[in-house]
């Protein structure tokens, strides 16, 4: 018998499984609020040069006398407001080199520490990427758990992550802040695909979809949390520490017996002494009242790296199918970071706002659930499309409505966030399905690493430029992108009730060919592991 084969007999989803998911549970919702923390520590906080000699100059305006010289002293712009980076001095126009801050909405922000404005601004839009760089080292480092085992990886990296995250509120300088979000982003995303790995490889496959989307379901709901919190705390020292005590608990998993190492995994390494007294005590939690010996557990052969690789390159089906793919990961993630790290450019209240885009999140997250009804294929062109349409109608608002129907501005924010949080659910499944066994692991990394590079990038198409057109152009590149994705992906098959092909010419063989399921949530949770182990964005990405 082969390993799923142990797990059902032992129990699929049992008390063990759910003991560990428990425990497991508690990072995903307490933690890995780095992305969406962006928005509030970075945001873009309003100011105004400080008056030369004006000791005590604030942004708000404190009497009239003030005002006086304030409208002496600093110019207005174009449209009336006044300028941000210059300052009349003896009658000269001049740049300035410090600055006072609105703190009507923000008392204090990274942003107005570092003087992040004016000609620093690309810095801002710097230490936005530097956690998603940390994000990409992540995907790498995650593999290390192949190496050195699921247990010990994650527990070192939610130590390593308490260290930092406790560190970043005191950085004294741009370079250290700089580093330590890059460990933090690292330790987040690196935690949550070994965690998710070992969730996965403890349960049998029918529960495995349940499971794999339960990551991306509490993901949500710890943003809810996470609102909760940036509305009440409004300076960026003490709500990074507020975010870092949650990280305090995941340190119980040290407790020898908390959680186990993976069988699977233990296996794998030849260990099977360790993987048969983990199985006996599952089936002991389970009562399934049975002792197995791994060593009877059927392994399969590694084909290799390099017949991998020549599977892959020797097929055109299988590169046309891995560059439409790649693509959609790359837009899917270039939209859903340059939304979640610019959530204030949507006007109205930021915390609104951001609580109503966690809702649609959720909503998108949950049509994985349908995907056996609708099939992937519809979904996946109705979201990418339906992003399209939203970005279109933005510009539209934004060109004739800039100062009004707030309302509608917010509602097209919305259907963007549902179709961007649905895109990206119906990738997950969509990727593993479309390739055969023996490549499916290297596409996944690849195309992860495609949606790494959108992420790091969207954060600077926001800092571009000023006024209208700054507004506008993330749009307009929004909506150029999924149009063009969306018409190269109506080559892609649909892949619902399908078996999953196991070689490159099965993949070859098309469509027509390929057998209906009897199981189809058997179907579904296997590609499931095999994206969700490689990756994982919430994002969510919420993730």
């Amino acid at each position: 018998m082969d390993y799923d084969d142990v797990i059902q007999e032992l129990g699929s989803f049992g008390k063990f499984q759910r003991r560990i998911l428990f425990f497991i549970s508690i990072p995903l919702l307490l933690t890995g609020f780095g992305a969406p923390a962006t928005s509030f520590i970075l945001v873009n906080q309003p100011h105004r040069c400080k008056i030369p000699s004006y000791e005590n100059d604030t942004y708000a305006i404190q009497s009239a006398s003030h005002q006086e010289i304030i409208n002496r002293t600093i110019p207005r712009t174009s449209e009336g407001s006044y300028a941000e980076c210059t300052v009349i001095v003896n009658g000269t126009e001049q740049k300035c080199s410090k600055w006072v801050y609105d703190q009507s909405q923000f008392i204090r922000t990274v942003t107005s520490d570092f003087n992040l404005v004016c000609d620093n601004t690309i810095i801002r839009s710097h230490l936005k990427t530097t956690y998603l760089f940390g994000f990409m080292a992540a995907s790498m480092v995650s593999q290390l758990s192949d190496i050195f085992g699921r247990r010990p990886m994650l527990l070192g990296l939610y130590t390593l992550n308490v260290i930092v995250v406790f560190s970043i509120p005191f950085s004294i300088s741009v370079p250290m802040f700089a580093a330590l979000r890059f460990f933090e982003g690292l330790c987040n995303l690196a935690s949550y695909q070994v965690a998710f790995v070992m969730v996965i490889e403890l349960v049998g496959p029918v529960p495995r979809i349940y499971v794999a989307n339960w990551s991306l379901i509490a993901w949500c709901f710890g943003l809810f949390l996470f609102t909760l919190l940036v509305y009440c705390e409004r300076n960026w020292f003490y709500l990074m520490l507020w975010l870092a005590i949650p990280t305090i608990p995941p340190l119980v998993l040290w407790i020898p017996g908390v959680i186990t190492e993976s069988p699977r995994w233990l296996l794998a390494r030849g260990r099977t002494t360790e993987a048969s007294k983990i199985l006996t005590k599952m089936a002991r939690a389970n009562n399934a009242q049975k002792k197995f010996d791994a060593s009877k557990i059927k392994k399969e052969p590694d084909p290799g790296i390099r017949v991998i690789l020549r599977e892959l390159f020797h097929s055109k089906l299988l590169l046309k199918r891995l560059a439409i793919i790649t693509s959609n990961w790359f837009v899917v993630s270039f939209i859903y970071y340059g939304l979640t790290t610019n959530v204030g450019s949507l006007g109205g209240n930021m915390y609104e706002n951001f609580a109503l885009l966690v809702l649609m999140e959720l909503a998108g997250t949950s049509v994985i659930f349908f995907l056996n009804i609708t099939g992937r294929r519809p979904v996946h062109l109705v979201s990418i499309f339906g992003c399209c349409i939203a970005s279109i109608g933005s510009i539209m608002l934004i060109q004739f409505a800039e100062h009004s129907l707030y309302w509608l501005h917010i509602l097209v924010a919305l259907v963007s966030r549902f179709g961007i949080s649905a895109l990206f659910a119906v990738l997950y499944v969509y990727t593993g399905e479309l390739f055969p066994t023996v490549v499916r692991s290297i596409i996944i990394g690849t195309v992860i690493m495609g949606a790494r590079v959108g992420s790091m990038i969207s954060p600077y198409l926001y800092d571009i430029t000023d006024g209208k057109l700054g507004k506008m152009l993330p749009l307009i590149v929004y909506a150029v992108l999924t149009i063009t994705v969306g018409l190269v992906s109506l080559r892609l098959p649909e892949t619902n009730k399908r078996k999953l092909t196991e070689t490159v010419e099965e993949a070859g063989q098309g469509n027509e060919s390929q057998e209906v399921m009897q199981d189809e949530e058997h179907l579904v949770s296997t590609p499931l592991t095999h994206s969700h182990a490689r990756k994982s964005l919430q994002d969510k990405e919420c993730e």
